[in-house]
């Protein structure tokens, strides 16, 4: 869009990893050099680090475009495979026509192509980008393929290149008999202020720029910004060049590389006063617990056994008890009960239970009443207990006859001395007559009249 109005013949900051644009610096010459000997001397495992934008896969990129001819590569953008996929895809990219199902599909054909490629002296490289989402056991089966070799010679290289991440994983006790074979390690540093100018200038210089289009001072911006990382140097730079050419400007300064930094900088609103302290409400005193199901217990031999141990104890307790110790247990327990509770061994005030000294039968007696006689205070008013059986009464037996009836009873022995009959009585008149009297007169009249 910008390239006509700056003379470009393309972009020179696109975040592609165009092997064509990789600045070599210092750092990075070092660490392309060292690569470059690890893979055709067949060092075995290298590895590769540093953190995110810093131009790892650009550096790869350039390893594999000079080692071309000299070596078989493949390259596994993404590690986060199973085995039997990881083992599909080095077959597609080493170009094995194998067809893997099974370890031994795949190890067979693999192992034929290996020495193959030592018998044309051509190295084999595998790399493994994004090496920190290896897993342990996909990680296990990399390290076995290193066991394809010859006594005098390694068959295959194999390439990590990684984030920092990665060497924590490495760390791990279950990852050291992977670590102690990797031979050759490096790790990729951001770039430093100057490092960072002389790399904006070579990407212009290769996009076909013909003057300076940053100045100075945009430029220590652009740093100050990205911190000399190179990724985020091609988003800012390509920003800022895209808005100078809309307000038809040539050169880029300052103050437009901090239009475009506040555009993708990410904000973060402070809190206000009341939010730095805010008043929360108390913690509850109770916390909610789901309702549990009731279990029944399973009759285990251990739980019987303890229920009737239990059962034989308290028969123990209530029939092989003595009797006098049981006695004493009543009455202990009687006034502990009168001493602790009062109030429940008394009636309801006005009424309190009297024993029947004869029968001794509870008798609900009143209280006395003031003003009253001492009568009144001892008449039975109901009885608590059952009702006693009233004594069967005496026989009667009528007279027969007149002279039954003028023959006296025999007296019943007694310490109090006999009482004379009573003398009949002659109804006056205007009384009505005893019954037991009149017959006892009309009797007695008749005898006399019929003489003797």
């Amino acid at each position: 869009m910008y390239e006509s109005f700056y003379g470009l013949n393309k972009k020179p900051f696109q975040i592609t990893t165009d092997p064509s644009f990789l600045w070599m610096g210092k750092k990075h010459r070092e660490a392309l050099s060292t690569l470059k000997y690890g893979v055709m001397d067949n060092k075995g495992f290298l590895l590769l680090t540093g953190d995110v934008g810093t131009g790892k896969t650009t550096l790869i990129n350039r390893l594999v475009e000079d080692i071309q001819g000299k070596a078989y590569t493949a390259k596994i953008p993404d590690p986060g495979l199973s085995k039997y996929d990881f083992y599909r895809m080095v077959s597609r990219y080493f170009k094995l026509p194998i067809e893997v199902r099974t370890k031994s599909d795949f190890l067979e054909p693999f192992s034929r192509f290996l020495n193959d490629a030592h018998e044309e002296r051509k190295s084999v490289l595998l790399l493994i980008d994004e090496a920190q989402r290896l897993k342990h056991d996909l990680m296990e089966e990399i390290r076995l393929l290193s066991n394809l070799e010859r006594q005098d010679a390694k068959l295959l290289n194999i390439f990590f290149v990684g984030q920092n991440e990665f060497n924590t994983i490495l760390l791990q006790p279950e990852n050291r008999a992977l670590m102690r074979r990797i031979t050759i390690t490096y790790n990729l540093d951001p770039l430093d202020q100057g490092e960072t100018c002389e790399y904006i200038r070579h990407r212009l210089k290769t996009a076909g720029a013909g003057y300076e289009i940053f100045s100075s001072a945009a430029m220590q911006e652009v740093f100050d910004f990205s911190s000399g990382f190179p990724r985020q140097i091609n988003i800012i730079c390509d920003l800022a060049m895209f808005f100078a050419s809309q307000v038809s400007r040539r050169t880029i300064n300052r103050k437009i590389v901090s239009q475009c930094r506040e555009r993708i900088s990410f904000t973060v609103d402070e809190p206000s006063a009341e939010m730095r302290n805010p008043i929360r409400a108390p913690e509850p005193t109770s916390r909610y617990r789901h309702p549990q199901k009731k279990r029944w217990l399973t009759l285990t031999p251990a739980r019987v056994v303890g229920f009737v141990a239990v059962l034989m104890v308290l028969w123990a307790g209530v029939y092989l008890i003595p009797d006098r110790l049981s006695v004493r247990a009543g009455q202990w327990v009687r006034k502990t009960y009168q001493s602790y509770l009062p109030g429940a061994a008394k009636s309801s005030g006005t009424r309190q239970p009297a024993v029947d000294t004869v029968n001794a039968t509870p008798v609900d007696v009143a209280a006395p009443v003031p003003g009253a006689s001492p009568d009144h205070a001892t008449t039975p008013i109901a009885a608590k207990g059952p009702l006693r059986t009233p004594k069967r009464p005496p026989d009667l037996r009528f007279p027969s006859g007149v002279g039954e009836l003028s023959r006296p009873a025999p007296a019943e022995p007694s310490a109090t001395p006999p009482v004379p009959p009573a003398e009949p009585m002659t109804p006056s008149a205007g009384q009505r007559p005893d019954p037991a009297d009149a017959i006892d007169w009309l009797l007695e009249k008749r005898k006399q009249e019929s003489g003797p």
